[in-house]
């Protein structure tokens, strides 16, 4: 029997009942952000787990995550939307009050930027995606993909169940998923946990070394050659438990420092001939198809993206546009990374649920990456400024398009 107990969290509401207020009020002094929230969510929840083996599990858990969200509208109709969310295990573990206020104002600036950035058009060539970015990228192409379940009946692509001990990535690259790590460079990750729904305690699991597939997230529905359950068992109240992604994190041994990424970028675009690359700055989130009836593609959502000119021309920031592909053409076209990890935090939705996970990261260069455009409503932006705003209407809609160094 293991049994870990959790004290009872102190949480004044009153005091974060002003904390939320004086957050959401900063975007008042931003009249082109047409609507905004900020939402303090803290769960302490116990998990009981009994079996007919005998285990008995008691896991306490505790989530804080505080989602910062600001939209707008472009001329054109286009919606704008830029999220942060930050994750921690006890509310008094967010960033500092000037911290959010910093991250706040970057959100105003950006969708400001963006109301007049010009669309992007579709694209195919070289691409540099950041670490946030990657971190996403290879949740969605790749750590689906390596669920167990995904390996076993006919409505399934089954993308990597032949491909055991066989190379999937560059040899540089290795992926493992490990829910028994708590942070990574200081960053709370979303995917921890003690044991899985089905009573197995977590572990690490080695998914692909060197580039060579190895093993799958198992639960306890077994596969052909993966019989036993590796501690990824997972599931939202109600539904079944399937293998699932924990605290998935990609490692390279082919690393250049971060600051010459942007040059190696270049370098690729002028090797290639293209007129420009694409820097993929951050991103919302994606998602992916793994049935057979559907094709095997994935999709990932941008939210800043650059135009990078290899004529020396400052850097263009871009909007509507949407990164798109199939995993085994796309998992290979990596060239190298950055030295430094980032941490993408978030809910994954799938058939046993939505549960918590992270993806971890180095910035990666792609010799190719294809894009493109997002659909886009046909309203338009209101055409009087909210009341309040009259004054300063006039400074809403900046003449001149956005770009700068990056």
């Amino acid at each position: 029997m293991r049994i870990f107990s959790s004290a009872p969290i102190a949480f004044s509401q009153k005091e974060w009942e002003e904390k939320i207020r004086k957050y959401s009020a900063l975007f008042r002094k931003y009249p082109e952000i047409y609507s905004s929230t900020v939402t303090l969510q803290v769960d302490q929840t116990t998990s009981y787990f009994v079996s007919s083996e005998g285990s008995k599990v008691e896991t306490p858990g505790l989530m804080a995550r505080l989602v910062v969200e600001a939209n707008t509208r472009a001329e054109d109709g286009m919606d704008l939307v830029r999220v942060e969310t930050f994750e921690s295990t006890k509310p008094e573990g967010f960033p500092s009050e000037q911290e959010l206020t910093a991250k706040e104002e970057k959100m105003a600036a950006d969708l400001k930027a963006l109301r007049v950035a010009p669309l992007a058009e579709p694209f195919d060539g070289p691409a540099l995606l950041s670490g946030r970015a990657a971190a996403v990228f290879f949740h969605e192409v790749l750590g689906h993909r390596l669920e167990g379940h995904r390996q076993r009946g006919e409505t399934e692509g089954q993308t990597f169940t032949k491909k055991v001990n066989q190379p999937v990535l560059p040899v540089f690259l290795s992926v493992y998923d490990d829910p028994t790590l708590g942070t990574i460079n200081g960053v709370p990750l979303s995917g921890t946990y003690s044991h899985d729904d089905e009573g197995i305690p977590s572990q690490r699991v080695p998914l692909i070394q060197d580039g060579i597939l190895k093993n799958f997230l198992m639960s306890r529905m077994p596969i052909t050659n993966f019989s036993k359950s590796n501690g990824h068992g997972r599931h939202q109240a109600g539904f079944m438990p399937t293998g699932r992604q924990g605290n998935l994190i990609v490692q390279s041994s082919k690393i250049v420092k971060d600051s010459a990424m942007r040059a190696q970028l270049i370098d690729e675009v002028k090797k290639q001939g293209k007129p420009y690359g694409l820097y993929f700055e951050d991103v919302q989130g994606g998602f992916t198809l793994t049935t057979r009836e559907l094709p095997q593609a994935f999709q990932v959502l941008p939210v800043i993206v650059w135009r990078v000119y290899p004529d020396g021309r400052q850097d263009q920031l871009v909007r509507g546009v949407d990164i798109v592909g199939t995993p085994l053409a796309s998992l290979n076209r990596i060239l190298l990374t950055g030295d430094k990890t980032e941490v993408f935090n978030g809910i994954c939705g799938a058939e046993s649920g939505s549960v918590p996970v992270s993806a971890s990261a180095p910035a990666m260069l792609f010799s190719e990456m294809e894009v493109q455009k997002r659909s886009a409503s046909r309203e338009r932006p209101p055409i009087l400024p909210a009341p309040g705003f009259e004054e300063m209407s006039g400074s809403s809609t900046p003449a001149s398009q956005a770009g700068g160094a990056r």
